[in-house]
């Protein structure tokens, strides 16, 4: 684990990946300078939270609340290694859970609040508000942190070197995760803060990570679900890894 300072007021913990893989695991840690309070945005699997967890308290600090960009397992599981947390997250939470989570961990994972794209709220010195972002899931949102900063979820990934991961949706959600992305571009002057990777500072990085997503979805629209890696990813100004993320189209 690494953990990086970003702002006085926000730190991000950074993991290797797992054996095979491509992508890492970052938790955000938002603070509060009134307080120690907390609060976290994703938990990535519990051994991790744990750690977060563990170096936080060692501080004087304290998790009390969770904002979950998407509730895939390595975004969620992380909350069994945290108690008393309110939870954030989108109303499409269940989308995501009823298939991935028996029903009783469906309701354990399920969040305290359901989010909204009209509300606001502050943590700290920071203004908080949400958009849906579907796409790499039902139940993708960001988060804007201030005027300075957007958690992207996984709508754009990358290794923990800056690579570009190849993103993921299922077949049908693929116009939703392109209109994201083109959401995603009205904030790409700010700091796009990855669950998967680096954060993007750049503006100009940031509009080429989201143009070359949006090509290979296109490619893959075009073909129906059903051309090559070299064809979908025709056009693209970077080289993915995990590329057997290629997208088909079930029959």
């Amino acid at each position: 684990m690494i953990m990086h300072r970003i702002a006085e007021d926000l730190l991000v913990y950074r993991f290797p990946p797992l054996e095979g893989k491509h992508y890492g695991f970052n938790i955000y840690a938002l603070l509060d300078p009134d307080s120690t309070d907390v609060l976290l945005l994703d938990t990535a699997y519990e051994a991790q939270s744990r750690e977060v967890r563990a170096d936080l308290e060692a501080a004087g600090l304290r998790v009390t609340q969770v904002i979950l960009s998407h509730f895939h397992p390595d975004h969620i599981l992380g909350l069994d290694a945290l108690e008393n947390v309110y939870v954030y997250g989108s109303p499409r939470c269940q989308e995501t859970l009823g298939l991935y989570e028996e029903e009783d961990n469906a309701q354990r994972f399920a969040p305290s609040v359901l989010v909204n794209e009209e509300d606001a709220w502050t943590f700290g010195k920071r203004t908080l508000q949400f958009i849906l972002a579907p796409g790499h899931s039902p139940c993708s949102m960001y988060t804007l942190i201030g005027d300075e900063y957007v958690h992207v979820a996984d709508n754009v990934m990358t290794s923990n070197e800056g690579q570009d991961i190849l993103p993921w949706a299922s077949f049908e959600l693929i116009q939703s995760h392109i209109d994201s992305l083109e959401t995603l571009r009205l904030f790409a002057s700010r700091t796009l803060l990855l669950s998967h990777g680096v954060q993007i500072n750049d503006p100009r990085v940031a509009e080429q990570a989201i143009e070359n997503r949006i090509s290979y979805f296109q490619n893959i629209l075009a073909g129906n679900g059903g051309i090559s890696f070299e064809e979908a990813t025709r056009g693209c100004t970077c080289s993915f890894l995990h590329s057997e993320w290629l997208i088909r189209k079930e029959a």
